[in-house]
């Protein structure tokens, strides 16, 4: 089991990690989600021990990755780039990748790249879609326990990001492994995770299943008989969607007792629920649109 303990982190006296707790069990997938800023990227580079926080730590098992740099061979970051990678073609950097991690398997990247036709080129001359196919099978072909992906489908077009969902869903179905993949494409999360973990201003505001995701909070739409009640346009604890004459449609962050009465009080001709997706959870719980993630 991979475990974040209390881990914390200043950058130019900003804090960008504060306290951070939670673990992550083999065979999951979990969606890390948070608005821009929230500090997503810097957890997971922490997370493999690129940067070394103030205080805390991250524990595979029961050793430090900050202790034990054996462990950085079973813990791949995937960056949102293969940038560092573009000046290398294709078979280059199965040699790198060899030479650094033992247990690299040359036979899975080259079934995975034969899969998807991608020839040896250098990277830099691939399309996006390739590069990141390219970059996510040469970690996975590494046979680690567990995969921190940056923004693995950003910028891709649809049969990319198709591709790459089901690379990822077929490591952790055929090796037990685990991913913790950020991504502000939270339709896409919605389809492969198994738990959310939202981030806000470098804390841990929610840790959820999807399913306890979509219960948590609720979003009613309202027909009301004669107009839209002003008092429920006031609430602080709602987010109006959209109004159009006596219909209202809203979300609230939780399911109270005392928001069903307020609503009943008011005998409205129709209250109908909506299912939440994770977008709507993530305007709820983090505020504004998905696309600030």
């Amino acid at each position: 089991m991979l475990t974040v303990e209390h881990l914390s982190k200043k950058i130019d006296r900003q804090t960008v990690l504060d306290g951070i707790d939670f673990s992550v069990e083999p065979g999951e997938i979990i969606a890390l989600v948070g608005r821009n800023g929230a500090g997503k990227t810097t957890l997971l580079r922490t997370m493999v021990g690129i940067i070394r926080p103030d205080t805390g730590d991250v524990v595979y098992g029961k050793k430090s990755i900050f202790k034990d740099a054996g462990l950085k061979r079973d813990v791949i970051f995937v960056p949102d780039s293969a940038d560092a990678l573009k000046h290398y073609t294709v078979d280059e950097a199965v040699g790198l990748y060899e030479s650094i991690y033992p247990s690299f398997s040359r036979s899975a990247f080259r079934e995975t790249l034969t899969r998807y036709n991608i020839e040896n080129k250098k990277i830099r001359q691939l399309s996006k879609g390739q590069k990141a196919l390219v970059t996510l099978s040469l970690a996975f072909a590494v046979q680690a326990k567990y995969y921190l992906l940056d923004e693995p489908t950003d910028g891709l077009d649809v049969v990319a990001k198709s591709d790459v969902l089901k690379l990822m869903i077929a490591q952790v179905e055929s090796r037990n492994c685990s991913i913790i993949v950020s991504s502000h494409q939270l339709h896409e999360l919605e389809r492969i995770a198994d738990k959310v973990i939202m981030i806000e201003t470098g804390r841990v505001k929610a840790i959820m299943s999807l399913e306890e995701a979509r219960t948590s909070s609720v979003k009613w739409q309202v027909v009301f008989n004669d107009h839209v009640p002003v008092e429920l346009l006031e609430r602080k604890d709602i987010e109006i969607v959209s109004v159009t004459g006596r219909v209202v449609l809203f979300m609230a962050k939780e399911r109270t007792e005392e928001l069903e009465a307020f609503i009943d009080a008011h005998d409205p001709m129709l209250i109908e629920e909506i299912p939440m997706s994770l977008e709507d959870v993530f305007r709820v719980q983090l505020g504004g649109e998905a696309h600030a993630v």
